[in-house]
């Protein structure tokens, strides 16, 4: 065989396998990225659906930490739809699954002493809008823990929800 026939043969193969090889087609598929309709409909789902909820994260895990912007400038998680909504089953749900959490989640959890401090360190969190404007306050009160919204309310949050933050 002729080194040029060689060569060329060679080249061909090595370029066809690297083309069809699984770890290629893994790392495209890497880079693919979920549709906002997609999004929006896990979104809407961990808002009221325990069951649907759990269908989706099985099936598609790397959904979890996921963000919906419902306006421009409003962003959502699942986490934070089941949050507002008072759905600690949900909450759980997604948490166990290693949901990322933020302020507003610490308040709906009633995590107390973390929420003082973040509010003592940056005071103006306190009126930071959360999803769809809804407070801290509210957050603290949809997940029925009363001696933080007290706290929340003695710090100088009234509001549950910020009308046109968005």
């Amino acid at each position: 065989m002729k080194r040029k026939v060689f060569l060329k043969r060679a080249w061909s193969t090595l370029a066809g396998g690297m083309l069809f090889s699984p770890a290629l087609v893994a790392a495209n598929r890497a880079n693919e990225i979920f549709e906002a309709a997609e999004i929006k409909e896990f979104v809407r789902t961990a808002h009221v659906d325990f069951n649907a909820c759990k269908k989706i994260i099985e099936a598609k895990p790397l959904l979890l930490n996921c963000t919906n912007q419902n306006k421009k400038g409003d962003f959502e998680t699942p986490l934070g739809g089941a949050a507002h909504m008072g759905r600690k089953d949900i909450a759980d749900l997604l948490l166990s699954k290693g949901a990322r959490m933020d302020l507003f989640i610490h308040a709906f959890l009633g995590h107390a002493d973390l929420v003082r401090k973040m509010i003592g360190e940056y005071p103006h969190l306190l009126r930071a809008p959360g999803p769809h404007g809804f407070t801290l306050l509210h957050h603290a009160q949809a997940g029925e823990h009363q001696e933080l919204a007290d706290w929340i309310t003695e710090a100088g949050l009234t509001e549950t929800f910020f009308k046109g933050a968005f």
